[in-house]
């Protein structure tokens, strides 16, 4: 007769993973809600956090790979980054100071990749240049975001537009999904279960606007068109942030890119799908402003 036993351990591992899982999840979903309404100084303390142990976990995985970014250099430039939106927020972007600030810290890889020359090859300062405007400058976004006028609603946008999509995605997968989007990066991704998503997340964005629509400097049928594109370019870019965070796993030959959130994996396993959103809903309220 079969023994019952290993299937019996096996379930209630199972079910012990699962309620880690919606633990931590719920926990990181609180601190993200709490972050995002307090907002100024502590917000970006946080995102520096996050920046930081994100970082940490992508230049830990292309170390995997066989290469060597230069993880000091990355995290003082991170630090240096987040100092400077602290003291010129106003003009970071509408000047060239985040420019002026790239330049020197390619300056400064260039010069690291030299005095490191042959233990270091040029890939390594690529890379740590990568991991940068990957990590800290993309989680930043959130900032700018929440700090814009109105940016207490908008920010909201980022959640709904990525995990709003994922939590759709994965449920039209799993009962419509027959295509394979992607199989060599992502096998249980499907096409049906991307298209839930998309759909998934502009009714979401089209319903928190009927619900901030009073409270916002924005006309009602101006803040109905933004948040369909907002949830259309938000669920397309959140669904490419996770397949390219896949693909970097996939090439590195590792499984998460750290075991920080029980159940989840790093930061980066649960923020890979929101760090192009925020950029995105950027870009598209700098395009309605301007068209309007």
């Amino acid at each position: 007769m079969p023994d019952g036993s290993a299937d019996s351990a096996a379930e209630n591992k199972g079910g012990i993973g699962m309620l880690k899982r919606t633990i931590s999840g719920v926990i990181l979903v609180l601190i993200m809600i709490g972050l995002m309404y307090v907002g100024g100084i502590l917000l970006l303390v946080g995102l520096l956090a996050m920046s930081l142990i994100g970082l940490w976990e992508f230049y830990h995985a292309v170390s995997a790979g066989g290469h060597k970014p230069y993880l000091y250099l990355g995290m003082a430039g991170t630090l240096f980054y987040y100092g400077l939106i602290w003291s010129a927020i106003e003009n970071v972007w509408s000047s060239a100071i985040f420019l002026l600030y790239i330049v020197v810290f390619l300056m400064a890889l260039m010069i690291r990749s030299v005095t490191a020359y042959p233990k270091r090859r040029v890939e390594d300062g690529a890379l740590t240049l990568m991991g940068f405007l990957y990590v800290p400058v993309l989680f930043s976004f959130l900032y700018f975001l929440r700090e814009q006028e109105d940016g207490i609603f908008y920010v909201w946008y980022v959640f709904m537009a990525s995990w709003g999509c994922d939590t759709c995605a994965y449920l039209a997968g799993r009962f419509f999904g027959k295509h394979k989007m992607s199989p060599h990066l992502s096998p249980k991704k499907t096409v049906e279960g991307a298209i839930g998503g998309t759909l998934g997340a502009i009714l979401l964005s089209m319903i928190y606007a009927f619900c901030i629509h009073s409270f916002v400097h924005v006309d009602s049928a101006d803040l109905y068109i933004l948040s369909f594109f907002i949830g259309l370019f938000g669920a397309l870019l959140g669904q490419l942030g996770d397949l390219f965070a896949s693909s970097i796993k996939r090439v590195m030959g590792i499984k998460d890119f750290g075991h920080l959130i029980p159940g989840h994996g790093g930061i980066l396993d649960r923020f890979d799908s929101t760090l192009l959103v925020g950029p995105a809903i950027m870009i598209v309220i700098f395009v309605m402003t301007y068209l309007s």
